[in-house]
């Protein structure tokens, strides 16, 4: 199969929904709009791109109607033979030689036929008609060369009207033959309508139309070609910017991490300093001062009291000495604000050189522990 005809149903199919979506009028209107403001020369040129020549045979000769060139809007050129309007429409157009050339057949060889049909067939309208000619007209697919255009919808959408054109294809080969060389020059051959106007058929063969070069299509292609490669650069940059900010962004990331650790590090630090120091402080407040102890102790025992040695041990005291009332010391111990719980660690002996008991007394000191609120209260 070859491959225009292996694209040629889906191309079909695209062409049937563009013609049937609001798509082509509204662009060409636009497409109006914008020519309207472009300056003359601009608009001169792209009517010489849209100019054609309708070539219609008449009796005794050959009829010739310019539209959209630089010449008015209808330039009528009547000649006798197909080779005198050949040079007549080269000296008529000029340097616009190459303007689209339709020719039109009279009404009276080209048979018309509005057909309904179900919408489905809109995108293989061709083929459809193909297989309708028989039932539509008295004529056979390979003996005549047939164009449609839809027409509209029904109100329910399920149907569209179709105005079907056909020519016999030895009345078509005869007109054309009658035009020469100008015959195998064709871009369409169309029907008049009844109101003047071409009919917008194309019965001449794909195969036998004359091939252009379409400036303005190869000049959209270009354009279209050249817009997607700037988008796709405009994509690929954005993408790479953003890349570059999430590299920027995981750095200034890291950064805030590292000196969010520095921070906690010295917080850390900070603490165990205060702690520290709290502790010190604390344990220096807990310890009564030495000097303070010792007057107490002045203070409360007896005149007759010497004390050989005092040691400590953590939170306890140990008192060594001679005393003439040993038993009385504890007594006298308890009014103490720096030791509690005073009591003797071994006997009380005398001592006959010194003539006095030696004692050993051990207590807590520091604060006195307070006693719990909520202690039962001792039984009686």
């Amino acid at each position: 199969m070859p491959l225009a005809d292996a694209f040629e149903i889906p191309l079909q199919r695209l062409k049937a929904r563009y013609d049937a979506s609001p798509v082509p009028g509204f662009l060409a209107w636009w497409l109006g709009e914008l020519r309207s403001i472009l300056p003359a020369r601009w608009q001169e040129a792209l009517n010489a791109e849209r100019a054609w020549v309708e070539i219609e045979p008449v009796e005794g000769g050959v009829n010739a109607l310019l539209f959209g060139t630089s010449l008015p809007e209808r330039h009528e050129v009547r000649v006798d033979s197909a080779t005198e309007l050949l040079e007549a429409l080269e000296r008529a157009l000029g340097d616009k030689a190459a303007t689209r050339r339709v020719l039109l057949l009279p009404p009276a060889r080209v048979l018309r036929r509005v057909i309904t049909l179900p919408t489905a067939a809109r995108e293989r309208l061709n083929a459809v008609l193909g297989f309708e000619l028989d039932r539509q007209t008295p004529f056979k697919p390979d003996q005549v060369h047939f164009d449609s255009r839809v027409l509209g919808e029904d109100a329910s959408g399920k149907q569209i009207r179709v105005e079907l054109a056909l020519v016999p294809r030895e009345q078509l080969d005869t007109a054309l033959s009658g035009l020469g060389s100008l015959g195998s020059a064709l871009d369409a051959v169309d029907v008049r309508a009844p109101n003047g106007h071409r009919a917008g058929f194309n019965l001449l063969p794909s195969t036998r139309r004359l091939r252009r070069a379409n400036f303005w299509l190869w000049t959209n292609v270009a354009l279209l070609l050249a817009t997607v490669v700037i988008l796709v650069l405009a994509m690929g940059q954005t993408l790479s910017n953003r890349e570059n900010a999430i590299v920027e962004l995981d750095a200034q990331v890291e950064e805030q991490r590292a000196l969010a650790r520095s921070v906690t590090q010295l917080r850390k630090g900070l603490n165990e300093a205060v702690e520290g120091g709290n502790f010190l402080s604390n344990k220096r407040q807990q310890q009564p001062l030495m000097i303070n102890l010792l007057d107490e102790l002045t203070r409360l025992l007896p005149d007759d009291t010497y004390l050989e040695r005092l040691s400590f041990d953590g939170q306890q005291v140990t008192i060594h000495g001679l005393s003439s009332q040993a038993s009385a010391l504890l007594q006298a111990l308890q009014g103490s604000e720096r030791l509690h719980d005073p009591s003797l660690s071994g006997p009380i002996q005398p001592d006959p050189r010194a003539g006095k008991d030696r004692f050993q007394i051990t207590a807590g000191f520091g604060p006195k522990p307070q006693e719990s609120a909520d202690a039962p209260a001792p039984r009686r």
